[in-house]
């Protein structure tokens, strides 16, 4: 995975709602824009459980306003989980040897 990747929650009612940006081969592009498509992708979370999905109004379409409220909204219990500040290392199968040398350099 290269690139950059940021993962947000929020608590609505009690339950965790949780989206993740950037966690796929690519990664973002900046940290930046993984965190905003956190913030946008919770606020449609929480705008789809406390209003329901009928009627639905795409994100670019609501006007500023709106869309300052829906993020005051997830502002107000987000919680960032980010790795390395957002950069993701490359992850490869190790062998039983890296293994063991990993293993063994933690117990020195």
């Amino acid at each position: 995975m290269n690139g950059y990747a940021a993962r947000g929650s929020i608590i609505v009612n009690g339950i965790e709602k949780t989206k993740c940006s950037g966690f796929n081969d690519k990664g973002c592009t900046s940290l930046m824009n993984a965190k905003h498509r956190v913030l946008k992708g919770l606020a449609n979370k929480l705008r789809a459980h406390l209003e329901g999905t009928e009627g639905w109004t795409e994100w670019r379409d609501l006007n500023h306003i709106e869309r300052s409220n829906w993020l005051n909204k997830v502002a107000e219990t987000l919680h960032w989980d980010e790795l390395k500040g957002g950069k993701i290392a490359r992850l490869h199968s190790l062998s039983a040897d890296e293994f063991s040398n990993v293993l063994v350099g933690g117990l020195v």
